[in-house]
């Protein structure tokens, strides 16, 4: 890490010189300092270094959300909507991802049905992690592995639209977007309350809404949400 040194003189007053951790743990260590205070030190600097890099994360993220196209969504999907395959927004977003700093990958579990977390890193090693959970898909004629493969790719794709705060639009929008859909904060809530659903009233809903979960408007979306709460019993 580059080491920071601001030396800041008053008339009549001594120069005071503000060092950062590195500096400060070298001269501890010149000095022979006692380990306790080394221990210190060096939790100062963890949670010194830790604050740099959690500040670094927002900024690329944000830099990358001023940069990211509208991903397109181009492929029908059984229930006649549309949507963004997940090979599909990769393509578009990987060189921005690099050029932003910012590293991708997925875990998974298969503990309680299938649950899948986005985890996005920084360069620096900062981390966001976005999850969501789901049954696998029995739909149509799959067998056990493509119900799970079909559930674990849905999920995948979500979480990381959800991760990197990504916009999808119908190929027949040109790219235009409703500038008032909900925020990626009000879509992780939405997506959460929609995994405790049951898959019969999931269908229902996305047929009512026509549209993802990402492009609910901000005005809808006290209402989406406390539909959601009413069939999961919470509302």
């Amino acid at each position: 890490m580059t080491e920071q040194v601001l030396a800041v003189e008053e008339v009549g007053k001594p120069v005071a010189v503000i060092q950062s951790p590195d500096n400060l743990i070298a001269l501890a260590i010149e000095k022979g300092t006692d380990p306790e205070q080394l221990e210190r030190l060096f939790s100062l600097k963890e949670r010194y270094d830790a604050n740099i890099a959690k500040t670094a994360f927002f900024e690329a993220l944000s830099q990358f959300q001023s940069e990211v196209p509208v991903i397109t969504k181009e492929k029908q999907g059984s229930n006649h909507f549309k949507y963004a395959p997940l090979g599909a927004i990769v393509s578009q977003i990987q060189s921005i991802l690099t050029a932003c700093g910012l590293t991708y990958r997925f875990e998974q579990s298969h503990d309680s049905g299938i649950s899948v977390t986005c985890v996005v890193t920084h360069v620096l090693g900062h981390s966001e992690k976005t999850s969501m959970e789901a049954l696998a898909d029995g739909s149509g004629s799959k067998n056990e592995v493509q119900a799970i493969g079909s559930t674990v790719s849905y999920l995948q794709r979500y979480t990381l639209i959800g991760a990197l705060g990504i916009t999808t639009a119908d190929a027949d929008t040109d790219g235009v977007i409703n500038n008032s859909c909900i925020s990626g904060g009000q879509y992780k809530e939405l997506s959460g309350l929609f995994e405790q659903m049951e898959s019969a009233d999931q269908g229902k809903l996305m047929g009512f809404l026509k549209c993802e979960l990402e492009e609910v408007t901000v005005n809808n979306f006290e209402k989406v949400k406390a539909m959601m709460e009413r069939k999961i019993g919470t509302g």
